[in-house]
């Protein structure tokens, strides 16, 4: 299990290109790598990425701004999940710029667009599942500090053939704890403070913090800070034979 503070991170924000990026796991690639990776990043106003895809799992996060994922608007928080080897997109930041949080088990090599000269000579195989979530609510500051019951609500469902893919919020009043989904048949797992703070190995983690818990890791044991804490948990499929290759 790895944990990266946000907050001790925000402070390297730098430009790249058009946009903006924080690294929070892991730094920018252009080799795959078995090590964890993820950013935070911030693409201008009007901004537009075209349809591409990446030879990892991913999730990204929506968390500031608007804009489009392919033909999905963003209302935040939105989560976004595309296997290895799926395009998805073009991504287009609103007038005021769109932000959010790309997370993978495995560091990818950089994207691929789908405009590449044979392209389908790139592609391996994969169960090519792309997801994207309805809006996802975060409690006002009175409402989390007056919550007396754990509350688990399931944001992307897992659907046969998933092998273990969901998204789940956590949501815990001030103290309150409680153990985290079990990792064990899945591909690793994201814990994204969104709201709140959570405490965790003696430190203090604030939005938007992350834990990254591998599939042979115990599952962690949530406490909620002083004024409760509301956590998502990406949890990604069982690595199929290309990822584990990786």
């Amino acid at each position: 299990m790895q944990a990266s503070s946000y907050a001790e991170n925000e402070l390297k924000r730098f430009r790249r290109g058009q946009s903006w990026k924080i690294n929070l796991f892991g730094k920018n690639s252009d080799i795959a790598t078995p090590d964890p990776q993820a950013f935070r990043l911030d693409l201008n106003a009007h901004q537009k990425l075209d349809s591409h895809f990446h030879i990892v799992d991913q999730f990204q996060v929506f968390i500031a701004g608007s804009g489009t994922i392919g033909r999905d608007q963003v209302h935040l928080i939105t989560v976004h999940y595309a296997d290895h080897h799926t395009g998805y997109g073009p991504l287009i930041a609103g007038e005021q710029g769109l932000s959010y949080l790309t997370l993978r088990s495995k560091t990818d090599a950089g994207l691929v667009y789908l405009t590449t000269p044979n392209v389908r000579e790139k592609l391996k195989p994969t169960k090519r599942r792309h997801r994207v979530s309805p809006p996802v609510a975060l409690s006002i500051e009175p409402v989390l500090r007056d919550r007396t019951t754990v509350s688990i609500d399931t944001i992307i469902e897992e659907q046969p053939g998933d092998d273990g893919m969901n998204v789940k919020v956590i949501r815990l009043g001030p103290s309150m704890t409680v153990q985290a989904p079990d990792p064990s048949k899945s591909g690793g797992q994201y814990l994204i403070v969104l709201n709140g703070s959570l405490l965790l190995d003696g430190q203090t983690y604030t939005p938007y913090s992350l834990v990254f818990v591998r599939s042979t890791d115990e599952a962690p044991m949530l406490l909620a800070g002083d004024g409760g804490v509301e956590v998502m948990v990406t949890q990604f499929p069982s690595e199929d034979d290309w990822m584990q290759s990786i």
